[in-house]
């Protein structure tokens, strides 16, 4: 016997009892942890002065600069960012990583994929790899913010999520109030490859936010060394200008506070 029939009406159940809201304004939408469409359109708009190779500012769009141009190997084949670092996608963000709420990875891999869906199904990577902690900070934190991200590119491109083969070996100092030279030095050999799972594979690289850059380059650097072949990187959000990071107790995380549990 079919049991799609008591699915649906659970479903249906579900959602009489909790229905689905925009998580912003509040208006019902489609599916639950989603905004609207008219909410939607107030998200930061995606970067429009970066080279689509490397990610590295430019004066305009180009599809490569004297950062890639001079070094491929050093840098990525592809780069894709959602959004700007402007709110509300960097206060969440700020809640996803200081403030324990993981469960807005969610709403956040979905606008993620909403914005880079139609482009990144143009890439064809064998693995999705997201940018790791090292073990320490991770044992504090509790869960990889871009894990999560990750998982979600990972399950709608149908590849394997791998979080085995980028290792982060260095303890790093928190970056958000360091200098563009500081965090070259700060990332330097940070990075450790099992080269067995790479070689000769396409990657997709995942950050959730993209700075300086200097985490994915030091990061792509090492999966090239170890064979990788192609290697695209996608970024949540870009900071286009320089930032200092707002300390966690300075935020309002309410904005994105929903009384359902993921």
């Amino acid at each position: 016997m079919n049991g799609g029939w008591w699915q649906r009406g659970w479903r249906y159940f579900l959602e009489a009892l909790f229905p689905a809201e925009c998580l912003l304004c509040r208006q019902k939408t489609e599916a639950v942890d989603q905004l609207c469409l008219p909410c939607m359109t107030t998200l930061p708009a995606s970067p429009d002065c970066y080279c689509l190779r490397c990610g590295q500012r430019t004066a305009h769009v180009s599809q490569g600069c004297g950062h890639c141009l001079a070094e491929p190997e050093q840098h990525a084949d592809a780069t894709y960012f959602a959004f700007s670092y402007d709110d509300p996608i960097a206060s969440w963000l700020i809640g996803l990583k200081f403030a324990d709420r993981p469960e807005w990875a969610r709403t956040l891999g979905w606008l993620l994929w909403q914005r880079l869906g139609n482009s990144l199904q143009w890439e064809t990577p064998a693995l999705v790899l997201p940018v790791p902690l090292h073990p320490l900070r991770l044992l504090r934190r509790r869960y990889n913010q871009s894990a999560l991200l990750a998982a979600t590119v990972a399950r709608r491109l149908h590849v394997p999520l791998q979080t085995r083969a980028l290792r982060r070996i260095k303890r790093t100092k928190p970056q958000t109030r360091l200098s563009a030279v500081e965090r070259a030095v700060n990332l330097r050999d940070a990075f450790r490859v099992e080269s067995a799972l790479v070689a000769g594979k396409d990657l997709l690289l995942l950050d959730d936010v993209y700075t300086t850059g200097a985490t994915m380059q030091s990061a792509v650097r090492a999966l090239k060394q170890a064979g990788a072949g192609r290697v695209v990187v996608v970024c949540l959000a870009v900071v286009q200008r320089e930032l200092t990071g707002a300390p966690a107790g300075s935020v309002d995380y309410s904005i994105l506070t929903d009384s359902r549990s993921w």
